[in-house]
């Protein structure tokens, strides 16, 4: 194996080739240097407009020319080349929205380049080709991705046990009978940079055992944990066990390092995150939440449906999921009592009254932003779903100054932008290891209320750079088994 030193310039030399990178251990500047040194320009590859954004400001940084490469996602340059060629590539879906329609692109994109047609384009565009995050590919993106290894010298990076996407009816890439055999293991990132910046040596080496114990499907044991990383047990009732994370969330303030925390919860269910945020609003913590917001899309379509009364109810219902100690239902009925003559709640809420007329009267953008912001702004009234309040917000602003026919519509704009711009968590966060994937943080708390795999678990205990608390049902246990190895059992 090569030593990280040499990694830019193996990355640059191997005609087909990959290299596995830990976590924490410079992938995003190895392929910086790569590009940097590389004699002629380089396709850069990845998963996520995040993630190719991440990558352009690495490059940015070591003042690599923007001539040397050009960053894509795959998706996006799939569907770019087998639209500029549609006759080669049978494109039947052009503007893809569902997963059946991506499958086609990447069919589309294969089919152009076993054609032949764009081999001249591309010999002449590109001197090689990196793919990062490959952990993150379907196979139907590895096809693509092998046709162009075929034509280009291809680097891919990624971590097998990093692979934590649900792809839902698409199937992941294996490492052992898909990666390996095509893109052979051609060196392994291993300086913990992450934790040797922070001046965690001591972190660093636990989690290389971590690693190691995971790697080989051992048993993760904690109670070999160094210092910075505490164990709390996890009751079995519901209610004790509650109190237990709370504990724990209310106990990381006082500890001796702050910075920025992260609490790791449920994978499975948003609302038992957001249940715990909205517990713990008061102190600042804030969840996280899918680009995609179902919850957020779902507000903006009733509003989108609604006029009068009912349109001023439904931003008292969308403020209640995202703001703690609204009293949503004593508000609902004072307004429907005073569109009835009568004064119910006129001293609690008569500070709003002239803002809910004002949206049962006109309806507006500027009388939705301005209930919204007031009611934000009440005594008593805490923040606990950060990034949906402020898409709201950034939503209605937008279709205010473009004029656009709906809030859903503003809502997929602002959405689309947050998928380029990345995501940039509160100081105190509550998220799942899918939502934090490739964050780091000073501090984490990881809640195994549920059984984690040991891709969760190591994606998990790699977000922190100062200090972990564990609260786990035990000390010792076996991580339950990925889905993919779990189907490959049952052959």
């Amino acid at each position: 194996m090569a030593n990280d030193d040499d990694i830019a310039r193996l990355a640059v030399s191997i005609r087909r080739g990959s290299i596995v990178a830990a976590a924490g251990c410079g992938k995003t500047e190895q392929i910086a240097l790569a590009v940097g040194i590389s004699d002629r320009r380089r396709l850069i590859l990845t998963h996520t407009h995040a993630g190719v954004d991440a990558l352009t400001k690495r490059l940015r940084k070591h003042q690599v020319a923007t001539a040397k490469y050009r960053i894509d996602t795959i998706a996006g340059w799939c569907l770019r080349f087998a639209a500029s060629f549609p006759q080669r590539s049978g494109l039947a879906a052009f503007a893809p929205a569902t997963s059946a329609h991506w499958d086609d692109v990447y069919r589309a994109g294969a089919r152009l380049l076993d054609s032949g047609a764009v081999d001249g384009v591309l010999l002449a565009s590109y001197g090689g080709c990196f793919v990062d995050e490959y952990q993150d590919c379907t196979k139907q993106q590895h096809q693509v991705v092998s046709r162009l290894a075929n034509l280009l010298p291809t680097c891919v990076f990624g971590d097998p046990l990093q692979a934590i996407f649900d792809f839902g009816d698409q199937q992941p890439v294996d490492w052992d009978s898909d990666v390996f055999p095509l893109f052979e293991r051609s060196a392994e990132l291993l300086t913990p940079w992450r934790w040797k910046n922070a001046e965690n040596l001591e972190l660093a080496e636990w989690l290389q055992g971590v690693r190691t114990a995971l790697e080989n499907g051992n048993d993760l044991d904690l109670r070999s944990r160094p210092r910075c990383v505490t164990w709390t047990s996890l009751p079995a009732a519901a209610q004790r066990r509650q109190r237990a994370i709370v504990g724990e969330c209310l106990a990381s303030m006082r500890d001796p390092v702050q910075g920025s925390l992260i609490v790791i919860g449920d994978s499975t269910s948003e609302n038992r995150r957001s249940a715990l945020a909205q517990k713990l609003a008061k102190q600042g913590f804030g969840n996280l939440e899918a680009i995609s917001c179902k919850t957020l899309y779902a507000a903006a379509k009733t509003i989108d449906r609604t006029t009068g009364l009912a349109r001023a109810k439904a931003i008292v219902d969308f403020g209640s999921k995202c703001l703690t100690g609204l009293e949503r239902a004593e508000l609902l009925k004072a307004l429907g009592a005073r569109q009835q003559g009568r004064r119910l709640g006129q001293a609690k809420f008569g500070s709003l009254f002239p803002l809910s007329d004002a949206v049962i009267s006109s309806g507006s953008e500027a009388s939705i932003l301005a209930l919204l912001q007031t009611l934000h702004d009440r005594p008593g009234v805490y923040l606990y779903r950060r990034e949906m309040f402020h898409a709201m917000r950034s939503a209605l602003q937008l279709k205010a100054t473009r004029q656009l026919a709906t809030l859903s519509i503003a809502i997929w704009e602002v959405q689309n932008r947050m998928r380029h711009a990345g995501r940039r968590p509160g100081n105190r966060s509550i998220g799942s290891t899918l939502l934090v994937k490739g964050l780091e943080f000073e501090r984490a708390i990881i809640i195994a209320e549920d059984a984690m795999t040991r891709k969760d678990w190591y994606v998990a205990l790699t977000r922190a750079t100062t200090s972990i608390r564990i609260i786990s049902p035990a000390e010792r246990f076996l991580p339950s088994r990925d889905q993919i190895e779990r189907s490959r059992s049952a052959l």
